[in-house]
């Protein structure tokens, strides 16, 4: 079964401005109430190796992540599957917990986060999405200066490149061994100037069951600033966000680059590489939760919009998500 998304994020930005410019600001009061906060994530066919945090809120005035405020002394457990997993505090890192078994989270599956702390106690539950297949697909939809644009398929070499072989090539950092198309980043009017620019590559993906959102991460192996795409333009600073520059000058963007969709086929333009070289993709279908949780107010335009957490008796987020990998290599583009 396939389901169709076309909202665009045009579209929804649009929807969102437009809805903000027609609202009146709240000026009904409300009392601080101190509660816990949860966040964890589950990957379907990986053990339960994501940290659980746990925290209590902070007034608008507090200091975010202040040490006083992490719990390390909470009961945490995991159930589902027909297991329950107990979760203990990390050593030297407040408010974090994780556990020592290897057991896999089942896709389908519903599991349900507990945490006790006090005379306090908060749950929250997420049936994690299951497997899905991805395609790399060809487009003559593109046009650049009045021409049309083909954008052609690439091979993601999905059977080669397991998790495993690529989790040893990043501890050992040597990439020779991933098998990887390599696209060219071009640059220009027709590529570099927004979200509908020409893409380097598109991804279509079919579920059986409708995900809360899709995911996406471009995580650059080589993030040197050697190895920094460095654009200072003004378009590139609007959708990118200004270049960092470190202690030497050198230019560089944050790494990994993560934005999540609605669209049945992904346009992998260059809003997502912000380096050369090998880059690990994930695509993740979420959760109903997940995307509950970003839709509250996904352009973040109102600090007093809480997000619609699934913590109940708290705040936070209890999620889960399938992947699919793959290793593209970034290659500048040569010609004059």
């Amino acid at each position: 079964m396939r389901f169709s998304r076309h909202k665009t994020t045009l579209i929804r930005l649009t929807a969102v401005l437009l809805f903000t410019i027609g609202c009146e600001e709240s000026v009904e009061e409300l009392d601080y109430q101190e509660k816990l906060v949860v966040f964890a994530n589950l990957e379907a066919g990986l053990p339960l190796m994501d940290t659980v945090y746990v925290s209590y809120t902070y007034e608008i005035n507090e200091a975010h992540e202040s040490e006083g405020k992490w719990v390390s002394d909470a009961d945490v457990w995991i159930t589902g599957a027909g297991d329950t997993l107990e979760f203990l505090p990390v050593e030297g890192r407040p408010g974090r917990y994780t556990t020592s078994s290897f057991e896999l989270i089942e896709s389908g599956e519903e599991y349900t986060l507990n945490v006790e702390h006090d005379d306090e106690s908060v749950s929250a539950s997420t049936t994690v999405p299951d497997s899905f297949t991805v395609t790399s697909v060809t487009s003559d939809l593109y046009e650049c200066d009045g021409e049309p644009v083909f954008v052609d398929t690439i091979d993601l070499h999905l059977e080669e490149n397991s998790l495993p072989v690529i989790l040893e090539a990043m501890m050992s950092g040597d990439y020779s061994s991933l098998a990887m198309d390599t696209v060219i980043y071009r640059e220009g009017p027709c590529h570099t100037t927004s979200f509908a620019s020409v893409p380097l590559f598109l991804i279509d993906w079919e579920a059986e069951e409708e995900p809360g959102m899709m995911r996406v991460i471009s995580f650059a192996l080589e993030d040197t600033t050697t190895n920094a795409i460095v654009d200072t333009s003004f378009t590139a600073n609007a959708f990118k966000g200004s270049m960092w520059v470190d202690e030497d000058g050198n230019y560089y963007r944050p790494n990994p680059a993560v934005v999540n969709l609605s669209q049945d086929v992904i346009d992998f333009s260059w809003l997502l590489f912000n380096y050369y070289g090998p880059h690990l993709i994930a695509m993740q279908t979420t959760d109903h939760a997940f995307s509950d949780y970003f839709f509250g107010d996904p352009f973040r335009q109102n600090q007093w919009i809480l997000p619609d957490s699934n913590v109940d008796g708290g705040y936070g987020l209890f999620s889960s998500v399938a992947t699919r990998y793959f290793v593209v290599y970034i290659a500048p583009d040569t010609e004059p």
